[in-house]
C-alpha cells in the first residue's frame, strides 16, 4: 500500500511540473516580469525539481499538505469543506447500484429462458453502452430544461441527488446485473443446488441462501472494482451538475495548475481506492467459509 501511494504521488508530482507554470494561469495577463518572478519565488517554483520533490515529502511527513495557489488557504481545509458532498453522492450511488443491480441480476438468471430475462439484459446493455456524461446531459435536458421537475445544479436538497445519482449509477447497475447473472448461472447448475431442490426447500431459500451466497465472491469483486471506477466517474458528473464536491475541485485544480490541491486530491483518491480493495479482500472471508478455511 505504501509503495503504491509513493508511486502515484511521485507520478502526479512530476506530471504537474511538466504541464506549465501555474503563475501563468493564476495571475492576470500583462503581469510584469519582476512581479512574475517574485510570485514564482514566493511559491518556491524556481527551485530545482528534486528540491521541490524533497520538500513535498518532508511536508507530508509533518502533516502539512500545502496552501492552495488559487484560494490561498490550507489544502486540508479546502477538501474538508467538499469531501462530505462527494461522500454523500458516492454512498447514494453505491446503495442504488447494489439495491438495483444484485436483485435484477438474480432475476435475470432465474428468468434466463423468459422474455423478462431478455428485457433485463437489454436494459443492462443499454445502460452499459451510454456514457454517464451523455446520460447526465439528457437528464438535464428532459427533467430540468423541458419539464422543470428537478434542479440542474447544486447539492442543497434531496432533489439535487436524483439526476447525479441516476447518471452515475446507470453504468454500474448495468455492469453489476451482467456479472451477477453470470455468477448465478454458474451456481444454478451445481449439485448442491439440485440437492436443495430435492429437499423441497422454498424457492426463496434455494436462490438466496444456497445460490446467491455462493455467487457472491465474483459479485463482491465487481463491486470493489466499481467503487474504484466510481470515484473517477464522479469527477465528470460533479462537473456536469456543478456539484460542490471533490471531483469538481480536482477538475478546477487541473485546469488552473493548482499543484497542492491536485496532489493532495490524488493522494486522497488513491488512499480510498487502496482501502476499498483491502475491504474487498476481507469481505471474501466474511461471506465464504471456504476462504477462511483456506
Amino acid at each position: 500500500m505504501l509503495v503504491t501511494l509513493w508511486v502515484i504521488a511521485s507520478v502526479v508530482f512530476l506530471a504537474t511540473r511538466l504541464t506549465g507554470n501555474p503563475i501563468d494561469f493564476l495571475m492576470p495577463e500583462g503581469l510584469d516580469a519582476v512581479s512574475r518572478a517574485a510570485m514564482i519565488a514566493y511559491w518556491g517554483l524556481d527551485r530545482p525539481v528534486g528540491e521541490q520533490y524533497f520538500a513535498f515529502w518532508t511536508a507530508l511527513a509533518h502533516g502539512e499538505f500545502g496552501i492552495g495557489l488559487m484560494e490561498r488557504r490550507p489544502v486540508a481545509t479546502i477538501f474538508a469543506e467538499r469531501i462530505g458532498h462527494s461522500a454523500a453522492l458516492l454512498a447514494t450511488t453505491l446503495a442504488v447500484t447494489i439495491a438495483v443491480g444484485v436483485p435484477l441480476g438474480v432475476l435475470a438468471a432465474i428468468w434466463r429462458q423468459r422474455r423478462r430475462g431478455a428485457a433485463v439484459l437489454l436494459a443492462a446493455f443499454m445502460g452499459y453502452a451510454v456514457p454517464n456524461f451523455v446520460l447526465a446531459i439528457l437528464l438535464l435536458l428532459v427533467f430540468s430544461y423541458a419539464l422543470h421537475w428537478l434542479p440542474s445544479a447544486g447539492s442543497a436538497t434531496p432533489l439535487h441527488y436524483v439526476m447525479p445519482t441516476l447518471a452515475l449509477s446507470a453504468y454500474f447497475v448495468a455492469a453489476l446485473v451482467r456479472y451477477t447473472r453470470n455468477a448465478m448461472l454458474d451456481v444454478l447448475g451445481q449439485d448442491y443446488m439440485r440437492t436443495a431442490w430435492a429437499k423441497g426447500l422454498a424457492p426463496r431459500v434455494v436462490f438466496l441462501k444456497h445460490g446467491l451466497r455462493n455467487a457472491l465472491i465474483p459479485v463482491i469483486t465487481v463491486i470493489g472494482l466499481q467503487m474504484t471506477t466510481l470515484v473517477s466517474g464522479a469527477v465528470v458528473i460533479e462537473t456536469v451538475f456543478s456539484w460542490n464536491g471533490v471531483g469538481d475541485l480536482l477538475v478546477g485544480a487541473t485546469l488552473r495548475r493548482d499543484y497542492p490541491v491536485l496532489q493532495f486530491g490524488v493522494l486522497v483518491v488513491a488512499c480510498a481506492v487502496i482501502v476499498v480493495n483491502t475491504l474487498v479482500d476481507l469481505a471474501y472471508a466474511a461471506v465464504d467459509p471456504r476462504v477462511r478455511l483456506a
